[in-house]
């Protein structure tokens, strides 16, 4: 299995599971949970609160962010 520290040159392998690449990425275990339930039925999001809306675009922005 590999292991990663914070600074992503220090990865010492590939993600070998979908968890550790989420951990790597900086997602946290909620915004890893909606994902996984979104993608799985993609309606939950219209059953959520439009603050609750917000604060997942802010988490998923500040991880895209990460990429650029």
């Amino acid at each position: 299995m590999a292991t990663y520290d914070k600074a992503w040159s220090d990865t010492t392998g590939k993600p070998t599971a979908r968890t550790e690449f989420f951990q790597t990425a900086g997602i946290s275990l909620e915004l890893e949970e909606f994902i996984t339930e979104f993608v799985r039925s993609p309606e939950i999001l219209d059953t959520l609160s439009p603050q609750k809306q917000r604060e997942i675009e802010n988490q998923m922005d500040a991880v895209l962010a990460l990429f650029c």
